[in-house]
């Protein structure tokens, strides 16, 4: 099964031009899963203490537009932008912190959290070349030199030395439309779990989804996937007891900020804050 981005439709509308029926492809022939794109994704910034510090306005992502289901990680997707719209509007929340991205896919919402964070750990599955072009990118966009990649797959249990550490010191986990199957979200949710009980450090998890809607056999509008993961949120990570010592705190937030990517941001997009409380 080949999927593509909803992101595929704004980009196409974004570079319409004079010159749209100029092309000499035929229909459908830059929809092959082995194109890779290098896009330029503008920001604006309106707040100058934010401007002063950023390095650039400017993301350069090498991506694809579709995919097979196990590769979707190399596509852009709107919840990174939202991520990324999150962080620019809280860069004081952000400012001197260490950030972990899980599922980083091409890396945008890493990069943009470069910018501002003390460091950031961009992750993601090693699956044919999700790590690579994820480095590609990275390592186009590091300004600041504060930005690694690393292997961080949901399905682990343990973790090794150096990746252990990394979360123990962590301040802000971020993770952008991870949800797409049960058994990947299932163990995502655990990992959040494993990942907030390493360390001394009360951490904050921000996650953004998007809830895809599809037609039931009996037609009605449903979303199968993104019920799941509300479900999995509530069922096994709020109100946990970690540690003896903190509970886990779930709660959806506003999308009311402003945007600073030019995307579409439909209704659908949801943001969640995980955290956690002393006892």
């Amino acid at each position: 099964m080949v999927i593509s981005s909803e992101m595929k439709d704004d980009m196409f509308i974004r570079t319409i031009g004079a010159n749209l029926f100029d092309s000499d492809f035929e229909d459908g022939e830059n929809d092959s899963e082995d194109d890779l794109l290098e896009s330029e994704f503008e920001f604006s910034c309106e707040d100058k203490t934010i401007c002063d510090v950023l390095k650039t306005k400017t993301v350069t992502i090498q991506h694809k537009t579709c995919t097979s289901r196990d590769l979707v990680g190399l596509q852009v997707w709107r919840g990174a932008f939202l991520l990324a719209d999150f962080i620019l509007h809280n860069a004081a929340r952000f400012n001197g912190k260490n950030v972990i991205e899980l599922a980083s896919g091409v890396g945008l919402t890493s990069i943009v959290a470069g910018l501002i964070a003390n460091k950031v750990l961009a992750t993601d599955v090693d699956r044919e070349n999700i790590l690579s072009l994820l480095r590609t990118n990275i390592n186009k966009n590091n300004h600041r030199k504060n930005i690694k990649v690393a292997e961080l797959d949901f399905f682990w249990d343990e973790y090794s030395q150096s990746l252990t550490e990394e979360i123990e010191t962590s301040d802000i986990i971020l993770a952008a439309d991870v949800v797409y199957i049960e058994a990947v979200t299932k163990h995502f949710i655990k990992t959040l779990l494993n990942i907030l009980k390493l360390g001394n450090k009360n951490k904050e998890v921000y996650i953004a989804v998007e809830k895809r809607r599809e037609a039931s056999p009996g037609g009605q509008i449903i979303a199968p996937m993104f019920s799941y993961f509300h479900q999995c949120l509530h069922q096994d990570l709020h109100k946990t007891v970690i540690n003896d010592r903190s509970t886990v705190i779930v709660e959806e937030l506003q999308i009311d900020f402003p945007q600073y990517f030019v995307y579409t941001r439909v209704p659908e997009l949801t943001l969640w804050k995980i955290h956690t409380k002393n006892l």
